[in-house]
Order: C-alpha cells, then sequence, then structure tokens
C-alpha cells in the first residue's frame, strides 16, 4: 500500500496578523499593569527611605537636646566639603546608607556610585532628593560680623509635629526641554513667607535672628510657577511619584501629598507675594 506524503502545514497571512493583533492587544493590555506595579514599588522605596530618615531625625534630636540638624555649617559651596557639612552628612551616622537620600524614581540623577571622600561626599549630598524645610528648621543666616551660621529649632518649638513638613521630594536642576537634571536638591523653599495677622498687619513667619546681615537663599525667591521651566517651579520641591510629593513630616511619618496640599492655607502667588492666611492648613511653618 502506498501511504500518501502529508502535506507540510504552514500559517496563512490571516493567521499571522491575527496573532499579531492578540499579541499587541495582550501587550497593551499588561504594559500599563507593569508600568504601574514599577512606579508603586518605586514608590513604596522611596516612602521607606523618608521613614527611615525620619527616625535617624528622631535619634539626632534625641543625641542633641531636641535640637534638629543644622542645614550647613558655614555658607554653602559646591568646593567646601573640607569646611563644611551638610544635615545629609550629619545624619548618615544614623542611616548607615547614603542610598536612603536618593529617589529611584529620578530619571536624572544618572548612574554614579557610592560616593567617597569628603567632597564627594559633600557634593553627592547637596544633591540628596530630600530637600529640607531649613528656612523653618534651620536657617542659615549671616551675622553682623559677617560670621554664618545655622540656628537649628527645637522640636519642641513645632505646635503640631503631625502637621508640619521636615523634608520632601526635590530637584536640582531641569534641561532647557524641563526635564530633571542632576539628582535632587539637599533644601527646597516654601510656596509662601509673610502671614496675614487677625488685625490686618503682615509679619515674616520665617524666625531669622534678630540683627542678621543676610540669609542663605535662592534667587529668584519662592516658588516660580510662571516660569515652567524652572527648578524653582516648586521652590526645589518635585513631584517624583504621579504629580505627587513624597514629604516626611515632624513626627516622623510619611506621605504622599499633592501640590494644593503644599499651598494650603496660604493664597500663593509667584515669589512669596501671596500671603498665610490659615497656619494651621499650611504645612510649612512651625505654627499649629
Amino acid at each position: 500500500m502506498v501511504r500518501r506524503q502529508s502535506e507540510s502545514a504552514g500559517y496563512t497571512l490571516i493567521e499571522l496578523l491575527v496573532v499579531t493583533a492578540v499579541i499587541a492587544v495582550i501587550a497593551a493590555i499588561t504594559f500599563p499593569i507593569y508600568k504601574g506595579a514599577m512606579s508603586a514599588a518605586k514608590r513604596t522605596v522611596c516612602i521607606n527611605n523618608f521613614t527611615a530618615i525620619g527616625r535617624a531625625m528622631q535619634m539626632y534630636t534625641t543625641d542633641y537636646d531636641d535640637r534638629v540638624p543644622p542645614v550647613n555649617y558655614k555658607y554653602v559651596s559646591y568646593h567646601s566639603g573640607s569646611n563644611d557639612r551638610t544635615w545629609v552628612q550629619t545624619l548618615s551616622p544614623y542611616t548607615g546608607d547614603f542610598r536612603l537620600f536618593t529617589c529611584p524614581s529620578d530619571t536624572g540623577r544618572g548612574t554614579a556610585g557610592t560616593p567617597s571622600g569628603w567632597e564627594g561626599y559633600y557634593a553627592a549630598s547637596l544633591r540628596s532628593n530630600l530637600g529640607y524645610n531649613y528656612m523653618y528648621f534651620s536657617p542659615l543666616v549671616q551675622d553682623q560680623a559677617g560670621v554664618w551660621a545655622s540656628h537649628p529649632i527645637a522640636m519642641s518649638q513645632i505646635a503640631n509635629t503631625s502637621r508640619t513638613l521636615a523634608f520632601i521630594d526635590s530637584v536640582w536642576d531641569r534641561s532647557e526641554s524641563g526635564k530633571p537634571l542632576g539628582g535632587g536638591s539637599w533644601v527646597t523653599v516654601p510656596p509662601c513667607r509673610y502671614v496675614k495677622m487677625a488685625d490686618g498687619t503682615v509679619t515674616d513667619s520665617f524666625d531669622i535672628p534678630r540683627g542678621s546681615r543676610s540669609y542663605f537663599g535662592f534667587s529668584p525667591v519662592g516658588w516660580q510657577p510662571s516660569s515652567t521651566l524652572s527648578w524653582l517651579v516648586y521652590g526645589g520641591a518635585w513631584p517624583w511619584h504621579n504629580d505627587r510629593f513624597t514629604v516626611g513630616f515632624g513626627d516622623g511619618h510619611v506621605d504622599m501629598v499633592t501640590v494644593g496640599d503644599l499651598t494650603n492655607g496660604c493664597q500663593f502667588q509667584d515669589s512669596w507675594k501671596g500671603l498665610i492666611e490659615n497656619t494651621s492648613a499650611y504645612i510649612w511653618d512651625l505654627n499649629e
């Protein structure tokens, strides 16, 4: 008996198109899920980092008579690692890992490894992704003799630590197209500064020592939302997590907040022109 030779199986063009379409549909469904999972994982890492830094700050204040870390010891210079320290360096012995000060969602940081040497750590600490609320916690000012010094507050000066921002997600700079560049910033500034009192008078909410010649800050001052490409659009803070900011509060707890949460309680305008009208709702200052 002669057997017929079986014909080799193959795919028609229509079958290939159907398979390709199915794969495309599956990819379209799964990619957002994968992307969302990666984003959630990075957010979790950032929250854990902030929590660890919050615990480190609490340990520091316990060791230093309730005082928070000084933002810097002297006037800030990119090449002054031999005679200056940042608050990031001051807390490093309590954290043990410099990577806690970086955000995994920071797309502009690059692939730099762990810093080394005094100058290396100093330069890297300036680009921490945790921006210190230094104008309220530890203003850096120059006295009449020309000497620069920080003036860290005591935690007991904070009326409500659970409602007071200690540090926040931050950015170092932005490219000409507006993309984050260079890592984070070790300090940030608040959206408002001056308080409208019940009697209608206006007072400065920054506790700058009397007789100071000047204080360390950025120019232009305040937030710059009208200049959308500026790194100071949010005063150095940056929403790394789906338009939300990671915030560490004075009591050590961490939360994700919106721009509206950061400006709540003040009539926000560029360059500190808006007034703080509700200190209980305004999470930057020390008042309840």
